[in-house]
């Protein structure tokens, strides 16, 4: 069975840059890519989502700084990621710019009525990409301040590099998924070592060659 996704949204979200074989592929290759995203995320309603999809749509500039904005981040959580993996926490200046983007998500509510003046509602006010970018911060800095972070890892294929959170019982994961980048280790292995024996030999039982 391949590893289940990831219910941490900041995992989810810097995974959207995907390596295969060292070869990047951006899940969220535009502007609708990113709403389409974020609404799947639900950090969006149906309707907060479509009217973005037409404001980015009608104003190209402002969906290339949106899309920077957001990628600043995906940029920021892979680096962080990176420097848990390596030495057990992220420097004084990413938390800074982790907290940065967390202001920019401030909102706050107010109480709204209808032109009728017979029904009111609870609206939040702030600019919704802002509030959604800064949701998916909040959740690394939950995950930093209170969650396994000795569990965090980066796919062992170099190829590859996902971020995951390892949470086998054993806590020894190495890879992103054991019949994917696993078993491609374990081919390089068994490979590797027929070509010092000077032997080709067969490959290991349950290993798939690639």
């Amino acid at each position: 069975m391949p590893e289940p996704p990831s219910d941490d949204l900041w995992v989810r979200f810097v995974n959207t840059l995907t390596f295969t074989h060292d070869q990047p592929t951006d899940l969220i290759p535009d502007a609708d890519g990113l709403v389409a995203w974020l609404r799947k995320a639900r950090l969006l309603s149906e309707r907060a989502a479509s009217a973005e999809r037409a404001a980015l749509r009608d104003d190209p500039a402002e969906g290339a700084r949106r899309m920077e904005r957001f990628g600043h981040l995906r940029d920021l959580i892979r680096a962080m990621a990176e420097e848990i993996t390596a030495d057990g926490q992220p420097s004084r200046q990413n938390v800074r710019e982790l907290n940065h983007i967390l202001r920019h998500g401030l909102h706050y509510h107010q109480l709204e009525i209808n032109a009728e003046g017979t029904e009111y509602g609870l609206a939040r006010v702030g600019d919704k990409l802002d509030q959604a970018r800064a949701t998916i911060a909040g959740t690394l800095a939950d995950f930093v301040a209170s969650g396994p972070v000795h569990r965090l890892r980066i796919c062992a294929n170099g190829g590859c590099r996902e971020v995951f959170i390892d949470r086998s019982p054993t806590g020894r994961r190495r890879w992103c998924d054991m019949r994917t980048c696993g078993n491609q280790a374990k081919v390089a292995r068994h490979r590797a070592r027929r070509r010092v024996a000077g032997t080709p030999g067969p490959l290991p039982a349950g290993v798939a060659a690639h």
